[in-house]
């Protein structure tokens, strides 16, 4: 049952913690590299560079609690549930190598800019249809708008990692988290947002923040493709 599947989870986790605790202290220059990364974070590129992909992971959190349960509420089956999230992560497999391409080649910034619209815009839509495969419909379109951002934010932070003298390691670190993060916080907030008001108000602000993200954005010269 539930039971045993989060027992499961939280037993693993602590054997996770305890083999974490018993991994030998780093070296002086980790812990530099460490020291580093708190003074490169309090500059512009590498903190742009980590909103730019918590942001995704927010809203993949959040679809990940509000979708399943309003997907339920207008009857679709849990297979078709899965079906869903299955199809959305085909698309973001396919998507990711060549928008990576297109970043290489044209910048940085426009397949951002693409993603951050167009996720600002399925956001308004998402709280409004009645039927599932409606619903269905406009998340594939959510996922496909969030495929534009891994792979051009996971570049731009790894090239401002290493403009700031940062290990490729502390970068690949600071991906995690920041992926983790809005993964737990996305889903946690949105959910009880959402319980003490409706899906629409965690949608309509996860669609201003995309919005005045990309608003900030156009007022920024072209980041290079390195």
């Amino acid at each position: 049952g539930t039971e045993d599947v989060f027992s499961g989870a939280a037993v693993l986790a602590g054997a996770l913690i305890a083999w974490a605790l018993a991994t030998p202290a780093g070296s002086r220059e980790e812990a530099a590299s460490w020291s580093a990364l708190a003074v490169a974070l309090r500059r512009r590129p590498l903190a742009s560079a980590a909103w730019l992909f918590t942001l995704p992971a927010l809203f993949a959190g959040t679809l990940n609690v509000l979708v399943p349960l309003r997907m339920d509420d207008l009857g679709a089956s849990a297979v078709a549930i899965a079906a869903v999230f299955v199809a959305g992560s085909a698309v973001e497999a396919v998507l990711s190598p060549i928008l990576g391409r297109l970043s290489d080649r044209r910048g940085r910034w426009l397949p951002l800019r693409v993603g951050l619209l167009g996720a600002g815009l399925t956001a308004l839509l998402l709280p409004l249809p009645g039927s599932a495969w409606l619903l269905a419909g406009i998340v594939l379109a959510t996922v496909t708008a969030l495929a534009f951002f891994w792979a051009p934010a996971g570049a731009m932070l790894s090239e401002a990692a290493e403009s700031a003298g940062l290990d490729q390691g502390i970068a690949f670190g600071v991906m995690n988290l920041a992926w983790a993060g809005g993964q737990v916080i996305g889903g946690g907030a949105s959910g009880a947002l959402a319980d003490v008001s409706s899906d629409a108000v965690p949608y309509a602000l996860l669609g201003t923040i995309c919005l005045v993200t990309l608003a900030r954005a156009r007022r920024r010269a072209p980041v290079p493709a390195g």
